[in-house]
């Protein structure tokens, strides 16, 4: 498993639900991402649609604290809207039954049946259609002040990500200091004139269960026209700080919870 896979979702998905053995579920995941309209769903050299994987637990998770999920009156069954559309603009719905499993885990209650739209039968049970998720609390985390300045213990940022510096081919920390110091000069001013180069990215602090926007800024390290790597901005009072460093890969992922990016320098 490669490195940008270790950070997972919160899962609460797979808490809640079995969404079949391994196989099973790839073929669910294939079926989706045939279904939804054309994206990127793996990372390079696989086909096991990770990045869609992720992007349904992020959406659950999302869903569930906002208490956005529909289950009908017999309670038999349940749905939420995966925020994917078809190539139509239909809306996506994850579909469960009842877990009747006798081998199921303690609160594994529904088993993931499939994806629907409106138009099925299935759907015609439930009194409403659950709505999509909603990350816009508040519209201007999602731009980058350039009122506001950006802080970075670059010694702090280095020792902690440095096997991330290393994926890139740079493993001197001297030479990474002085090209991650004039990258993060090089973006905010970009920054300051394009605001769409930040991308937000949706985050809940662990220890504190505190969820906020951050943003995600392109280091152009080795070439002005390829990122590198992405530096994670969270929003304080006065200032930005410069929180981590992210691989593409995974910046891509953070940010897809949100909104399929759309900025050259986060394909991936």
């Amino acid at each position: 498993m490669v490195e940008n896979l270790k950070y997972q979702p919160e899962y609460s998905l797979l808490q809640d639900a079995y969404l079949g053995a391994r196989e099973v579920l790839q073929k669910k995941l294939l079926f989706l991402s045939n279904m939804a309209q054309e994206e990127k769903w793996d990372y390079k050299g696989t086909s096991d649609k990770q990045i869609l994987y992720n992007y349904l637990c992020y959406t659950y998770d999302r869903i569930k604290a906002e208490n956005k999920i529909e289950i009908s009156d017999d309670k038999s069954v349940m749905c939420f809207n995966t925020g994917l559309l078809t190539e139509h603009g239909a809306d996506i719905y994850a579909y469960f039954v009842k877990n009747t499993s006798p081998n199921k885990k303690e609160g594994q209650e529904w088993f993931l049946y499939g994806f629907k739209q409106r138009a099925d039968s299935e759907l015609r049970v439930f009194k409403h259609y659950p709505d999509i998720a909603d990350y816009f609390t508040t519209p201007a985390d999602f731009i980058y002040d350039k009122s506001m300045e950006l802080t970075i213990d670059y010694d702090h940022i280095i020792d902690d990500n440095y096997e991330r510096f290393v994926s890139v081919g740079l493993t001197d920390k001297y030479m990474i200091n002085g090209l991650l110091e004039n990258a993060v000069k090089k973006i905010v001013e970009k920054v300051k004139r394009n605001y769409k180069l930040a991308i937000p990215q949706y985050y809940t602090d662990k220890s504190t269960k505190e969820a906020k926007i951050q943003l995600l800024l392109p280091l152009f390290l080795q070439s002005r026209d390829v990122a590198d790597l992405a530096l994670v901005v969270d929003k304080g009072e006065f200032n930005y700080v410069g929180k981590t460093i992210l691989t593409i890969e995974w910046a891509y992922v953070n940010s897809r919870r949100i909104v399929k990016p759309d900025v050259e320098w986060l394909k991936i």
